[in-house]
């Protein structure tokens, strides 16, 4: 996502002379502007003869040469502590290798949309050890970037991506019935092309599905996806599964 989407763009003091959007940031800007003029007229008319006479030219004349600067500063103190705000914010719901979400926040997401029916999705890489003990922990770490890589361009806006613990990566699906979400998940089984140096190989990804039917909670669901999981990997290389539950059905 570009930068300046999450205002995290290259900021200038003048710039911000157009303002805030909202009336609390209007007020609170214009609030340190009138502040910033009268303390300054005050102490010029004290220090030249120990009296306050609020001239008007005074007034419109400290404004243009020290209120207008102070305003265009604060604002822009204000503007760049809004936007390391927002980089913490991100910071700490994101995975910093894969850029996905860390499991709290996930979690938290897709407990925000579980009302709506959807599909959700366990995944894993297939032997994971034997690449990081073939080639070494790098490979490995490529291998779960180029994973992330890959779901970002199956899944939607609306879909919430997460890495969970380790290799495992859970996808929750908004909307989308179950045969639609097992063609996703078919689709992520087949492979992803992973390059590191020289060498070039393919790996693989196990799936779990589960239906979420908007009244299961998400703990549950998680378990079962889990489960389903596990039967994949059991199974052998790129296999989805189902849970025991739409098996049952």
């Amino acid at each position: 996502m570009p930068a300046d989407r999450l205002g995290l763009g290259m900021h200038s003091p003048i710039v911000s002379l157009l303002g805030p959007k909202n009336r609390l940031g209007w007020f609170l800007r214009y609030a340190v502007l009138a502040l910033g003029v009268i303390g300054t007229v005050f102490a010029h008319d004290v220090i030249m003869d120990n009296a306050f006479h609020g001239v008007a030219a005074d007034y419109v004349g400290a404004m243009l040469m020290i209120g207008l600067p102070l305003y265009a500063v604060s604002t822009g103190i204000m503007a760049d502590m809004g936007r390391l705000r927002v980089q913490l914010l991100q910071a700490s719901q994101t995975d910093m290798m894969t850029g996905l979400l860390q499991r709290h926040s996930f979690l938290e997401r897709t407990l925000r949309k579980l009302s709506q029916t959807g599909t959700l999705l366990m995944l894993d890489i297939d032997g994971l050890a034997q690449i990081n003990a073939q080639h070494d922990h790098h490979a490995g770490d490529l291998c779960l970037m180029a994973l992330a890589i890959r779901l970002r361009e199956m899944t939607r806006a609306t879909d919430i991506v997460g890495r969970i613990d380790g290799a495992t990566i859970a996808v929750y699906l908004p909307g989308t019935p179950l045969d639609a979400g097992c063609g996703v998940a078919e689709r992520l089984a087949q492979g992803i092309q992973v390059t590191t140096g020289a060498t070039r190989f393919e790996v693989t990804v196990s799936v779990g599905v589960v239906l979420a039917d908007g009244e299961t909670p998400l703990a549950k669901l998680m378990e079962q996806a889990e489960a389903a999981l596990l039967r994949a990997k059991a199974r052998g290389r790129a296999q989805v599964m189902l849970a025991d539950s739409q098996l049952a059905a």
